[in-house]
């Protein structure tokens, strides 16, 4: 009699609670979970693909154009360079001649007006070539593979040279010695300088450089230097070496003086390392008495 007493507030209670709304509820979440399931599942396999095929393509892309930083710390294998006189060095120089003659520079550099263009070192005297830094023991594939290119305003108060840099020139593999950058200042600057002076022989009296970045092994570097003042024998000059993007490498400073004993010296060789042009080297021979521009064993004119 109790059982069947409580029996209809017993369904009415079961009815009133909470729990089937939840198992409903919970039934349509799950029907709603399981619906987008596969839609979830696609877009984690999508992401992962992409993922895995990224990884390679940065790896290869790194490869063949790895940044500067990572050079610096693990730089490419680099074969030591071949004689210069071989034929793989003969090549290895043809092809870097040629790549210098189509830079974009030189070819902006050919057009303006008011400039001269010159080979420093071009027509030096064979036989003076093995005593020479710059145009004899640094010469060759992998180092100064071929003569600079350089043009100067007329009036010698502004030049600009372009040198190849190679790989054989380096202190940290990869990176060119900052001593080698001091000796192109000393040359590039000395140019400018020089070319001011009427005897065109003169002295590195001071070289000041401030280095700015690394300058990378196997490139082409301009030098852009300035006449800051010119009195008696004394010549100031200063410069800045950047790559063919324009980023800074170094600057520096120098001071260059003629002396007493100038006009003792015999001047060929230097107006050889200059790479004056005809024009300029018949001036020279006028003021300069005794001044010759036939130099070599084939009497080549500068």
């Amino acid at each position: 009699m109790s059982a069947l007493r409580f029996a209809p507030s017993f369904r009415a209670a079961v009815r009133s609670t909470p729990g089937r709304q939840f198992s409903t509820s919970s039934v349509r979440c799950a029907r709603d979970t399981s619906a987008r399931a596969p839609r979830s599942g696609g877009r984690k396999w999508a992401t992962g693909l992409a993922l895995v095929a990224a990884v390679p393509i940065a790896f290869l892309a790194g490869a063949c154009y790895p940044p500067q930083l990572v050079l610096m710390f693990n730089p490419r294998y680099s074969p030591p360079p071949p004689d210069k006189d071989s034929k793989h060095g003969q090549a290895l120089m043809e092809e870097t001649e040629r790549e210098l003659q189509n830079l974009m520079v030189v070819a902006q550099l050919r057009a303006k007006q008011g400039w001269y263009e010159a080979r420093p070192y071009e027509k030096f005297d064979p036989r003076k070539v093995h005593n020479s830094l710059t145009a004899g023991s640094l010469r060759g594939p992998g180092k100064l593979a071929v003569p600079p290119i350089a043009f100067a305003k007329e009036d010698e108060s502004e030049a600009v040279v372009i040198v190849h840099l190679g790989r054989a020139l380096c202190g940290h593999d990869g990176i060119v010695h900052g001593g080698l950058l001091a000796t192109v200042f000393d040359e590039t600057l000395a140019r400018n300088a020089l070319m001011v002076l009427p005897s065109h022989i003169g002295v590195t009296a001071n070289l000041n450089i401030n280095y700015k970045s690394p300058c990378m092994a196997d490139q082409f570097v301009v030098v852009r230097t300035q006449l800051e003042s010119y009195k008696g024998r004394k010549v100031n000059v200063s410069g800045r070496m950047e790559t063919l993007d324009g980023q800074e490498i170094a600057n520096a400073t120098a001071l260059f003086i003629e002396p007493k004993w100038a006009q003792f010296l015999e001047s060929s060789g230097v107006t050889e390392a200059l790479g004056i042009p005809k024009k300029k080297m018949e001036e020279i021979e006028m003021a300069v008495p005794g001044v010759s521009g036939v130099t070599g064993e084939n009497n080549r004119q500068v």
